[in-house]
């Protein structure tokens, strides 16, 4: 019997708790808390979850809140809402909005997120597509091609709101590297836009530098 015959499907509706374990498809709809680990093939939520152990999934779909304690593997994640993980991320492609916050690193291959992202330690992916919607920040950002741009709809946001969505980290580095409302102490790649409202203390490149007139770039090192 294959891996996916053995397991069964889980529904929650309205308010409950499970101790956790291995499902087929887990489908949330209003709050659950798991109490130890969960492992399934796809995981489906409107509302909110918390799990107090690592969620390990091919697929989150969500709507809502989902607060893991551990680690975080998937395949993919999509949907509206704010990831919360204690311990460390893996997702190979991630289309959502809303926010991811972790704590340790964050390992994607696509990402493309409108919202906030936090991660205290690297946050590495092949491709990074980030519209920021409020403050952001990683300790190291590294991948292929790097876009981090303001959203367009801050033009509509009360005035002073927007000077809060900006991005920070210590190193940015990548092959092709695009950045707005950005402050970093190094921004490493070959090709480097450092487009609007960016501060940077040392800019490395090795083929292309483009600096915005209202961007602060205070070294520059052709390498």
């Amino acid at each position: 019997m294959n891996e996916a015959a053995e397991r069964h499907d889980l529904k929650i509706l309205g308010t409950s708790s499970s101790v956790g374990g291995v499902f087929k498809d887990v489908k949330v709809t209003g709050e659950c808390t798991f109490r130890g680990d969960v492992d399934c093939l796809k995981l489906a939520q409107t509302g909110e979850v918390a799990v107090e152990g690592d969620l390990r999934a091919q697929h989150i779909k969500m709507t809502g809140e989902c607060k893991v304690k551990g680690r975080v593997d998937a395949a993919s994640l999509r949907g509206q809402g704010q990831l919360t993980a204690g311990g460390g991320l893996r997702i190979e492609e991630i289309r959502l909005t809303g926010g991811i916050i972790v704590t340790g690193d964050c390992e994607a291959e696509q990402v493309e997120l409108t919202g906030i992202l936090e991660v205290s330690g690297l946050f590495n992916a092949e491709k990074l597509d980030l519209v920021l919607f409020g403050p952001c920040k990683a300790d190291t950002v590294g991948g292929g091609r790097i876009s981090i741009k303001r959203s367009r709809s801050s033009a509509l946001l009360r005035p002073g709101m927007s000077k809060n969505m900006s991005f920070t980290a210590r190193l940015i580095e990548g092959d092709r590297i695009e950045l707005q409302h950005t402050q970093a102490q190094t921004v490493r790649g070959g090709s480097v836009v450092i487009g609007a409202g960016c501060e940077i203390e040392t800019v490395e490149y090795r083929d292309l530098l483009e600096v915005h007139k209202s961007s602060t770039v205070r070294n520059t090192v052709k390498i």
